[in-house]
């Protein structure tokens, strides 16, 4: 194994403590490093049980776990925030302070990196894989929401593997039963059982209910089971309410129809299964 190598940048004259990762040696201020880190500053008060420990070159901190590139972009942002160098904002960089953050419990830097990194473009999948590995529960209630609405296709090998068996098992599932729901809202024109309204009468309603479901199967329960862009069941309403009154159904009895689905609570469905998705994954997470 070769020698370590003192940091080209880190390594400061008047440094008074030292650490090493993978075979680099950076030699900092305690000073810099306890003002963002009270936590730090007392587990260095306690003893080492190692002679010398972090005092010279020698007698290093070791840092297992910790590259040397992933401390570098740690020990950038924290002179960075003292204002002697700049400091990228790139994903490797934010992920490895985040990663040393986590570690040493810097509060700042932890939500310094966690803001950063939610200006950056990232998957779902991603963002669930930095939630799980560095504590960001946030993020996990959006992420599960956007894979649960989207299609299991969309979600490649490579992002499968990311996600692990058990989200990935979560996700399909609450896929399913989502895909269950619409099939079967689809099929059933809501309110069909339903007398006529006063607007109505009983010979007019039986053309009322004919025309309401050529209308739901040829235009609600389309949408609903698009294989490329569903309709939410949630903007079912929305989107009912947004059609051309077909000619012959009577406005009232319209309504009453689309009141059968708001109070049999079909609406919430699918709220109600990304909820059950997003608490199982909120879960496993925390058995981790």
């Amino acid at each position: 194994m070769a020698a370590p190598q003192r940091h080209p940048k880190y390594w400061f004259l008047d440094g008074n403590i030292v650490f090493q990762a993978d075979s680099t040696l950076f030699r900092l201020h305690k000073g810099v490093l306890f003002v963002h880190s009270p936590t730090l500053e007392n587990i260095f008060a306690l003893p080492s049980g190692v002679e010398n420990d972090g005092e010279d070159e020698d007698h290093p901190i070791f840092l297992p776990g910790i590259s040397g590139e992933e401390f570098d972009h740690f020990v950038s942002w924290l002179y960075h925030v003292s204002g002697a160098v700049p400091h990228d904002r790139n994903l490797p960089s934010l992920v490895a302070i985040l990663k040393v953050s986590r570690l040493w419990q810097i509060e700042n830097s932890i939500a310094w990196a966690i803001a950063h990194l939610n200006q950056l473009e990232l998957s779902a999948v991603h963002k669930l894989e930095l939630a799980r590995k560095y504590t960001i529960p946030q993020w996990i209630a959006p992420a599960v929401r956007s894979l649960t609405l989207a299609s299991l296709s969309a979600i490649d090998e490579d992002e499968t593997l990311v996600l692990g068996v058990r989200v990935y098992s979560i996700i399909a599932r609450a896929r399913e039963v989502m895909e269950m729901e619409r099939r079967t809202i689809a099929a059933v024109p809501p309110g069909l059982s339903l007398p006529p309204s006063p607007a109505c009468n009983n010979s007019h309603h039986v053309h009322c209910k004919d025309v309401w479901t050529r209308f739901w199967w040829q235009k609600v329960a389309r949408q609903l089971l698009h294989p490329y862009n569903p309709l939410a069941i949630s903007a079912l309403v929305e989107y009912v309410s947004q059609q051309t009154n077909p000619d012959g159904l009577n406005l009232e009895c319209k309504a009453r129809f689309i009141g059968q689905v708001v109070e049999s609570g079909g609406l919430e469905v699918e709220e109600n299964i990304i909820y059950g998705a997003i608490t199982a994954v909120q879960a496993y997470f925390e058995t981790l």
